[in-house]
This record gives structure tokens, sequence and C-alpha cells, in this order.
């Protein structure tokens, strides 16, 4: 069992909330949910629609999951979700693990702005401004270290591989609360950052793609204890680490870009 995870958690029934699968589920995101499940087979999914409250307004849940989404479904998600920033930052600070990824992070800053400098209000729960900067595209192949507290199961660090394919550069500053730093290929909040994505507590925005859960097991585990699924295997340990071990060779290769 995790240093970090109590008894009264493991033995808590592991509910997963993922917010509007209709919208987030770009760039395979959704992958992140269809793994927990292979893990957790016995947990209770909790899949809230766009025109539904969702299910941690009300009820306890073991994490929230929320994907990429197109430009026009972020506007609307921002203004849907503004009702429930409070009740999404008191979930944080109690250790609930959350993960917004791909543009879902942006929902988590202070604004977006357009090209034509139409501004969108967003949760404010991150120090950071989204720019918009369409027709350019940002690709990037990515390996970091994320370093959480008290580490993964006896190793103070592991390396995140993923992909980056954004319209969007932040304007903030996230030494002190990236998810991960750059160490090998990729870029962090701009083309010149090297510290990627937010993090307070266990909820974490990051525009790292992959699905990053069945990409990094170290990852997976970390996150499954942070459930309170501490005792779950991981579904296809042997391949994921095999699939892993190769992808992480493979992107830190001097030069390689995402084409």
């Amino acid at each position: 069992m995790s240093a970090n995870v109590t008894a009264d958690a493991v033995n808590k029934p592991i509910v997963i909330e993922e917010l509007y699968p209709e919208f987030g589920n770009q760039a395979g995101d959704n992958g992140n949910l269809m793994y927990l499940r292979a893990c957790l087979p016995q947990a209770e999914v909790v899949r809230t629609p766009f025109s539904a409250e969702p299910a941690f307004m009300s009820h306890e849940v073991s994490c929230v999951l929320l994907g990429g989404m197109t430009e026009s479904q972020q506007v609307k998600v921002a203004a849907r979700m503004m009702p429930y920033r409070d009740r999404l930052l008191e979930l944080a600070d109690a250790g609930v693990p959350m993960l917004f990824t791909g543009n879902a992070a942006e929902l988590l800053g202070k604004k977006i702005v357009d090209p034509e400098g139409n501004e969108t209000p967003c949760l404010g729960i991150f120090d950071f401004v989204t720019r918009q900067e369409m027709p350019n595209r940002y690709d990037a192949v990515f390996v970091g270290d994320f370093s959480p507290v008290g580490g993964v199961r006896g190793k103070a660090s592991i390396e995140m591989t993923g992909f980056k394919a954004q319209f969007t550069q932040m304007q903030g500053v996230n030494d002190d609360c990236c998810f991960c730093r750059v160490t090998a290929n990729g870029f962090g909040l701009d083309l010149q950052g090297k510290t990627e994505g937010f993090m307070h507590n266990r909820l974490i925005a990051t525009w790292l793609i992959g699905p990053i859960l069945p990409s990094n097991p170290d990852f997976a585990r970390w996150f499954l204890d942070a459930m309170g699924a501490a005792d779950a295997p991981l579904a296809f340990e042997d391949v994921a680490r095999e699939a892993y071990e190769l992808r992480l060779a493979e992107l830190k290769t001097p030069g390689i870009t995402l084409e």
C-alpha cells in the first residue's frame, strides 16, 4: 500500500467521473478512462454529459477526468463549469486526483484570448493566460520529469512521455507548481519554456496527450494509488511497460519531431 493512501481511502468504493464525454474526446484522450476501466473493472463510472451537473457536486468521487475539445466547445464548457469552480478547488485541496488534458487544461487558467482579442473567462484556479494563435499549430514529442510529493512507490521521480498538439501558447509562471520539467524533448507553457503544465496537490492541468495513463505505467500507478486503488493491478502491465520503454527511447532521439 502507498504511504500516501490511508486504509479508509482503500475501503471506499471507487467512483470515476468523466466530464462531458461528448466533447472531451480529442486526440484519443478518452483512452485515459478506458485504461482506468481496465484496471478497475468493478469501479463505478459516471460519464457526465454537458447538460448535467457533475456528480462531484453532490457525491464523493475518486477522480475526475476531462479531455481536449474543439475551441467552440471550450467556450461553452468554460461558462458551464464556472459555478463548479469552488467545489473543484475544494476537491483539489482534499487530494482528489483530477486530470485535465490537452486544451481542457486551459479551462483552469484565468482566460483564453482568441486571435481577434475576444476573451473567454476561465476558472482561474491557476495563474496563467492562454493565447490562441491559429492557424499556427505547435506539435512536439515530449519527455519530462514528474516528481510528485512522496514519489512513486520508491521512485523519487519518473520520466513522462507524451505528445503536444496545440494552437495555443500560455503566459504565466509555473516554476513552483508545474506538472513536469522538460528533460529531453518538448516544451513547456510556451516554446521556450521548460516547465510543463500545472499541479495543485493532485489536480493536474497538462497539455500532454497520448493518452498519458496507458502510455506511462508508473504515472498510472501513482494515479491509481492517489484514487485509493493501491491494490488494483495495472492492466496489461507487461505490455504497457515494454511499450513505454520503447517509446521513451524513441522520444529521446535528438531532433525528433512529431509529423
